[in-house]
C-alpha cells in the first residue's frame, strides 16, 4: 500500500514537471564566463535542478563518511574501554579472591586456636 501512494505521488509529480515543461518552452540566452547560449527556459531549470541534486548527493555522501569514519573510531575506542574495564574488573577479583583466601586462612587458624583453647581452659 504504501508503494502504492509513493507510485501515485511519483506519476503527480512527473505530471506536474511536464506541465511545467510544456508552459516553459522559450528560448532564454545563458551567459557563461566565455561565451553564451540560447536554450529552452525548461532544460537551463532542468539542468539546474541536476547540478543542485549532484552538490546535495555529494555533501551529504561526504557528510556520511564522516560521521561513518567517527562511528568506526568511537566503536574502537568502547572496545579499547571495555578491555580494560575487564582486565580492572578481573585484577580488583583476583586482589579479593587473594584477600578472602587470607581471611579465612585467619578465621580458620582462629577456629583451630579457639578448639585448641577450648578444652584447656576445662581442664
Amino acid at each position: 500500500m504504501k508503494n502504492q501512494w509513493r507510485l501515485v505521488l511519483v506519476l503527480l509529480l512527473a505530471l506536474v514537471i511536464v506541465i511545467f515543461a510544456v508552459l516553459n518552452v522559450a528560448p532564454v540566452t545563458v551567459q557563461f564566463g566565455f561565451g553564451s547560449a540560447k536554450w529552452p527556459l525548461i532544460i537551463v531549470i532542468i539542468v539546474s535542478l541536476l547540478l543542485g541534486a549532484l552538490v546535495t548527493v555529494l555533501v551529504s555522501t561526504m557528510s556520511a563518511l564522516g560521521l561513518r569514519r567517527q562511528v568506526k573510531a568511537l566503536t574502537a575506542d568502547k572496545k579499547q574501554q571495555e578491555t580494560q574495564v575487564d582486565q580492572a574488573v578481573a585484577t580488583a577479583t583476583a586482589k579479593l579472591n587473594t584477600k578472602l583466601a587470607e581471611k579465612e586462612d585467619q578465621i580458620n587458624a582462629l577456629q583451630q586456636q579457639a578448639s585448641t583453647t577450648t578444652p584447656n581452659s576445662q581442664a
